[in-house]
This record gives structure tokens, sequence and C-alpha cells, in this order.
């Protein structure tokens, strides 16, 4: 299967677990591999951006930073890539879930410079949509457990789409991040 032949190719609800529906409704374009080259650019662009003030904002004390999100979206990414690829390859034992709240306090995204995490990011999507653009149309439907829920690869390729995008609703929302200008509102 190519990056073309994603073209409105959603995952049905017996492919991933009810707690993903909403991040799978998210994916509104014809073709997720498309949405993930959009959006890595302008999320790329959008970290690129951010001045320092912006970076470390929080709209509340018990919210993440901008920093932070930026990050949790580099980890949870790199974990429902972890798992596409395993499931894609055959792996038949259950994937462990994963705490977000635990990562994000573990991980020191604050003490990381905005460069730097652009560039993190860039290079997780990039190798993920080249990984995903090279699976099997069987790989892709491959089904395994993780966080003791089964899912298939295609629906974590949409997950990972749904995912930023509910991110990034948050950071204009509730960060006053303007995704089209990426300035402050």
């Amino acid at each position: 299967m190519s990056l073309f032949d994603w073209e409105d190719n959603h995952p049905q609800p017996d492919e991933y677990g009810t707690f993903y529906r909403g991040y799978i409704e998210q994916v509104t374009s014809s073709n997720v591999l498309q949405m993930l080259i959009q959006q890595g650019q302008e999320t790329y662009t959008l970290i690129q951006q951010l001045t320092p003030k912006q970076a470390s904002y929080r709209y509340a004390d018990d919210k993440w930073s901008v920093k932070e999100v930026i990050g949790h979206l580099i980890d949870t990414e790199r974990i429902m890539a972890y798992r596409a690829l395993c499931i894609s390859r055959g792996e038949t034992k259950s994937l462990p879930g994963y705490d977000q709240d635990q990562y994000v306090a573990q991980a020191n995204f604050e003490e990381r410079s905005l460069q730097n995490l652009s560039s993190e990011y860039d290079t997780q999507r990039n190798a993920n949509i080249s990984l995903f653009n090279n699976l099997s149309e069987q790989q892709i439907m491959r089904k395994g457990t993780a966080n003791d829920e089964t899912v298939s690869v295609r629906a974590l390729v949409y997950i990972i789409a749904g995912h930023e995008r509910h991110h990034l609703n948050i950071l204009e929302e509730k960060y006053n991040i303007d995704q089209s200008t990426n300035r402050s509102k």
C-alpha cells in the first residue's frame, strides 16, 4: 500500500478501543498520510515561531506548558509508531500502556530549547511517514494488542494524526496559540 492508497480508508470501530474514537474522528482528511505530512510541516513551523514566553505558558498551574504539550506529542507519536511497527511485523505479545503525566514529569521538556524540540519532532514525523508509506496492505490491516485493547496498524496511524489535531486545537483554545498565524491571539 502506498501513500496514495490511504485515500478514504478510515479504520473500523473493531480496530481500536473506544478511548481512541475521538482521535480517529479528528481525521477529516481523505488521506491520512497526506494529513501527517501537512500537519508535520505546520506543527514544525508553529514550534519554530514560538517565543520563549509562549513556550513556557501554562493556562493553569496544574496544566502542561506549551513545551510539555509539544514533548507529549513527540512521546505519544513515538509510542504509537512503535506499536504500529511491532504489530505490522507480527508481534503477538500485548504491548504496554503508558502514563502520559509520568512521562511528561520525567522528560524535562522545559529545559530543552524550542530548536531541539522542533528538530526531534520533525525527525520523528518524517521517519514515521517513511515507515507508514512502506507498509503492505496486509501489514496496515494487521491487528495486535496494546494497552489491553485490540488495535490495527491503520488505526494507530489515524490515532497519531488525530491526537496531534486534538492537542493543536487545545493550544489554540486554551493557550491562545493561533495556528493560522502561529502567534498568540
